[in-house]
């Protein structure tokens, strides 16, 4: 299919859910009507992309607590219990988060079960799935390190927990893994060891292989002052056969770099701009598409929200999506690919 459509990976996260997790830890649900709270939200989630025609789908990340937590909570050397509030992301200081302290040296401890997720989003799906997987420069960036003398050896020591664990979704049918590195924006002096590690998070992992840049994104707001072009060329040393980048929020800043830089890399196009609460229309989304066109070739382009959405009602979510795969439509036809 020409121009597939897929998300960035989170999805709207219902509120019940969080009551639910609370009246679990209450001891007034069991786990396992917890765990079918989830099952069934996760259900949801899967009906509206479908319905709302998107090619390519994921459990929209509704059974983490976030996706940086889901992570760090389960890695031996992370400690939750003295927690500091620190920035997300360089643009404003006032936005902050409590992360964990590293207190040791991370290792793996226990299955992250993205491999039981991965299969339940299979046997419920119709449509063609991934699997996005929060990386290691966003876990170590996303913590306050109290152990390592050398972040890149915290970063590596991350890679290699998280290998095991993408190993362990290609094992369990997996076939196309997103990897989310948006604070790779803010630290640009660093890409040339960054795309090692990332490099060293895929090696022997036999599945297609995506990674997600962007200018950050928490509460629908931009969180980093970089620009991608700090990012290249070296981000095309990645190895990985799709860029996934944001676009609408710029208004189509950075597409330019793809005729300055040639790649036979896959980009996937942000064309929905999550931070905006007004629902494009398919022809905004069309024509974004167009103007993506003019630089790179429609047979390497994927169609995608900018970000995740997780923190949109649901409503605005499900809507967003429709307008993505119907101003994609309007798009095929025009290049004859309907």
């Amino acid at each position: 299919m020409l121009l597939p459509t897929t998300v960035i990976g989170s999805y709207s996260f219902p509120k019940w859910l969080e009551r639910v997790r609370e009246l679990g830890k209450q001891g007034v649900l069991t786990p396992e009507q917890v765990e079918e709270a989830h099952d069934n939200a996760v259900k949801s989630v899967i009906k509206d992309q479908e319905m709302a025609g998107v090619d390519i789908i994921t459990d929209g990340e509704i059974r983490r607590e976030t996706m940086v937590y889901f992570f760090s909570k389960r890695i031996h050397g992370f400690d939750f219990e003295h927690a500091k509030m620190i920035p997300i992301g360089n643009l404003d200081p006032s936005i902050q988060m409590p992360d964990p302290v590293i207190v040791d040296k991370v290792r793996w401890k226990q299955s992250l079960n993205m491999d039981v997720h991965f299969k339940f989003l299979k046997q419920y799906s119709v449509a063609r799935t991934k699997v996005c997987v929060t990386g290691p420069h966003m876990l170590a960036k996303r913590a306050t390190n109290e152990f390592y003398k050398d972040e890149k050896e915290l970063v590596f020591d991350l890679a290699d927990i998280l290998n095991k664990e993408l190993k362990g979704l290609v094992a369990a049918g997996c076939d196309f893994i997103q990897i989310d590195e948006p604070v790779w924006v803010g630290y640009p002096q660093d890409m040339p060891w960054l795309v090692e590690s990332f490099n060293r998070l895929v090696d022997g992992v036999e599945a297609k292989i995506a990674v997600h840049v962007c200018y950050g994104n928490y509460q629908l707001k931009k969180l980093f002052k970089g620009q991608y072009a700090e990012l290249f060329p070296a981000i095309l040393d990645v190895n990985a056969s799709q860029l996934c980048l944001e676009f609408a929020v710029s208004n189509g800043v950075g597409l330019e770099l793809f005729r300055h830089y040639k790649t036979d890399k896959e980009v996937a196009v942000g064309v929905i701009d999550v931070k905006d609460e007004q629902v494009e229309t398919p022809e905004l989304v069309a024509q974004r598409i167009r103007k993506a066109l003019e630089y790179i070739p429609a047979e390497r382009m994927y169609i995608v929200p900018d970000c995740g959405m997780k923190f949109m009602p649901r409503d605005r979510a499900f809507a967003k999506l429709k307008a993505m795969v119907e101003g994609t439509r309007m798009v095929r036809k025009e290049v004859g690919a309907v």
